[in-house]
């Protein structure tokens, strides 16, 4: 069965929060909230607002629909790939892109 969607959304903060070199004590100044806060919403276990997950998707730099796609998805791999896509302008992102294809063409 798949994971609640506070999990999921928990997984998605954490990864890309460590994908940009932050702590959760960095996150949660940013967001003037405190780290343990920051430490319940990754776990799944504390209830988001839209006005939270605002908050958090603009202190780590994301649009707020792209992220809410990335808690879309059960694979770790594919979401570590898509946070650090998601924080390159859209030359890198086509570069990146490229290289997907190149790297796996048959």
């Amino acid at each position: 069965m798949d994971k609640p969607i506070a999990e999921r959304l928990g997984i998605v903060i954490r990864e890309i929060r460590k994908s940009q070199n932050l702590t959760q004590e960095e996150l949660a100044e940013k967001i003037e909230s405190s780290f343990s806060y920051i430490g319940r919403l990754e776990r799944g276990e504390g209830n988001f607002t839209v006005q939270t997950l605002e908050k958090i998707t603009t202190a780590l730099n994301l649009d707020f629909f792209d992220f809410i796609s990335l808690g879309k998805k059960n694979n770790e791999i594919i979401l570590e790939i898509n946070s650090l896509l998601l924080q390159q302008d859209e030359e890198n992102q086509l570069k990146g892109l490229n290289i997907l294809k190149e790297l796996y063409r048959k």
